[in-house]
């Protein structure tokens, strides 16, 4: 029998927007490296109900067979159903290329009707061009919806809605179990332990952990996460990148560069990390080439993703960020937000009609239904637990119920989109040729220009 989520990790997702803004950059991809084309659903001629309208949708899940992009798949061939006068679009980017193509759409105004978003920095910058359509609050309340409270707060600027939330998400560290086993490492639970478990695995001629540095993003998030194990504090980073302090004013701020330039120097990452992108590091990790990946919440499809090798999903496993000898921070600390999300565009040429999809897609019966029962993501709405959830999505569960502190957000997107690129820069030369005390001041001087 299937029952409502419980209070209590409703309490638990709710935290991840206790800060006053949830801001990300990475929000929910499920990209494949082969991936790109464009992918088209077509519907029959009207049946009377409505004049036929083609409506164009923007995403950054190529992959529509599986994961997220199996999703939002669903939810739209479930609406061309219901509404056979109205033919969907689709464009189906990997996420760099779709990152680019969103804003050379927003330069030239195109008309798209509805696209997915990243919040924070990155939607700042579409709403400040006037190309996203504002959302009234009130007309996502109630059960229709269910979102989670809070969850609003990454999508809003002065006030004002521009787009909804479809995940609920976290770092973790997912592993491969049987690497593990068969080669006698312990699973790690401390910084130590993972130097010692990266060193075995590479003494062994296979990779430790699986990163896209050339994404950049998540090596930044990364680096918030080890601050946070040093300080055991949620906000000093994100006072820092407002602001309200100095970089230089928490020593763990310092520490942490170091800490994350030697997983460069001690070779944690696989070789020529630098120069891969998501879908390249998800797939060393998926054919067993790696034996972690550093990743969100997102990526629990994994575990129910038929393409997959069966004895990759029968040994995946999920870890929480490892702890620091002499740090104050726990396990149970989590770096979370709410992650990338969907937004109607103003240059819509079907304007009522998009928002009539937009409305449906965000149903709590669509997206949250469908992503929780297929084991694809933790949504951003209330959900119900079916009793058949994959091993990974009781793991995710467990350590978002047992979460002690939250984020609400990650710095490299708290601030303008030029912090946002200065940022995850720094971090790019801190690992290949910089200095912590030098990146350090990069920081600064960036936050500083906000």
């Amino acid at each position: 029998m299937s029952k409502p989520i419980s209070k209590s990790l409703a309490s638990a997702i709710a935290l991840m927007v206790a800060v006053p803004v949830a801001l990300t950059a990475c929000g929910g991809n499920n990209n494949n490296s082969n991936s790109g084309a464009a992918a088209t659903n077509s519907a029959a001629a009207s049946n009377g109900s409505g004049e036929s309208v083609t409506l164009r949708f923007f995403s950054n899940l190529p992959d529509r067979k599986s994961g997220q992009g199996l999703i939002e798949q669903t939810v739209i061939d479930n609406y061309v159903k219901e509404n056979p006068n109205v033919k969907i679009e689709v464009e189906a980017l990997a996420e760099e290329p779709f990152k680019n193509k969103l804003k050379a759409y927003m330069a030239s105004n195109e008309p798209v009707d509805v696209t997915m978003v990243h919040f924070g920095a990155e939607l700042g910058t579409l709403v400040s061009a006037g190309w996203i359509e504002e959302l009234n609050p009130a007309d996502y309340e109630g059960e229709t919806y269910n979102f989670l409270p809070g969850v609003f707060k990454g999508f809003t600027f002065n006030d004002k809605l521009y787009g909804l939330p479809r995940n609920s998400d976290y770092e973790v560290i997912y592993y491969n179990k049987k690497l593990f086993a068969d080669n006698g490492i312990k699973v790690p639970t401390t910084l130590d332990e993972l130097f010692e478990a990266s060193k075995a695995f590479r003494d062994k001629g296979i990779e430790p952990m699986s990163m896209n540095g050339k994404d950049l993003w998540s090596m930044a998030v990364m680096y918030q996460n080890i601050a946070q194990r040093l300080s055991g504090d949620q906000n000093s980073i994100l006072d820092a990148t407002a602001g309200t302090k100095k970089f230089a004013d928490d020593a763990n701020l310092l520490e942490a560069a170091k800490i994350l330039k030697r997983f460069a120097d001690e070779k944690v990452f696989n070789t020529a990390y630098m120069t891969m992108d998501y879908g390249a590091s998800q797939n060393l990790f998926t054919q067993g080439k790696a034996a972690m990946w550093y990743m969100g919440s997102w990526e629990a499809g994994m575990a129910s993703n038929e393409s997959l090798p069966q004895e990759f999903r029968d040994n995946l496993g999920v870890i929480q960020f490892p702890t620091i000898t002499g740090g104050k921070g726990i396990a149970d600390d989590l770096i979370a937000w709410n992650g990338g999300g969907y937004a109607l565009v103003k240059a819509s040429k079907h304007p009522e009609e998009a928002k009539k999809f937009f409305d449906y897609m965000m149903r709590a019966d669509q997206w949250a239904k469908i992503a929780w029962d297929t084991g694809a993501a933790v949504p951003a709405q209330k959900y119900e637990l079916t009793g058949n959830e994959t091993e990974v999505q009781k793991q995710l569960t467990d350590i978002l119920l047992n979460a002690a502190s939250t984020s609400g957000m990650t710095f490299n997107d708290a601030g303008t989109a030029a912090f946002k690129d200065a940022s995850q820069n720094a971090v790019g030369k801190l690992l290949t040729s910089g200095s912590p005390e030098k990146f350090i001041e990069e920081l600064q001087a960036a936050a500083d220009k906000q």
